[in-house]
């Protein structure tokens, strides 16, 4: 007599189902997971601007009360050392804005931008430039600062979202230098 052995198994339609649902789940979750990440990085490149543009506002009103008429700041890109330099004699106004401004805040905060795509020189997030960067693409989450000295306006700038040609994505602060 053969004795019969209930054996219990999945069958081939169970395992398709299943792997159907995980699948979906998983298509779900890769969309839900790329969304978030995308707005927090809209939120960073947000909170970037603001900083420079506090920054920015706080390096004139150090000049505005500073005795001798001079600030320190970290000139050169990578270079820790404080220079004291002039804020409105000795000094290219040029140069001090797009450059000095956006090194030293480079050069104490650390931030790198993660947002972009292409990134370029050190990835630093402040940088010099005027303002048709911020409707390119690949600028997304760069902070650009540029003084024009003929009008003596400076101007802060950054697209913190694609497409950076949609106005409502791109951050813009405009301030008059003495």
């Amino acid at each position: 007599m053969v004795q019969q052995v209930n054996r219990k198994a999945f069958t081939l339609i169970e395992l398709l189902v299943v792997v159907a649902i995980i699948g979906i789940l998983a298509a779900v979750g890769v969309v839900a997971y790329n969304g978030y990440t995308n707005s927090a990085k809209v939120a960073v490149s947000k909170s970037n601007h603001n900083t420079v543009v506090k920054k920015l506002n706080l390096l004139i009103q150090q000049c505005d009360i500073s005795s001798n008429g001079k600030v320190k700041l970290m000139l050169k890109q990578g270079d820790k050392t404080k220079y004291e330099k002039g804020c409105w004699y000795d000094v290219n106004t040029y140069l001090f804005f797009r450059e000095y401004f956006t090194n030293d805040l480079n050069n104490s905060i650390e931030w790198k931008n993660n947002h972009t795509k292409e990134p370029w020189g050190q990835n630093y997030v402040a940088t010099s430039g005027d303002s048709w960067a911020c409707t390119q693409e690949k600028y997304i989450g760069y902070v650009f600062v540029h003084y024009t000295t003929s009008t003596k306006k400076i101007d802060v700038c950054t697209c913190v979202d694609s497409p950076c040609s949609n106005y409502t994505n791109v951050l813009s602060y405009q301030t008059q230098w003495q």
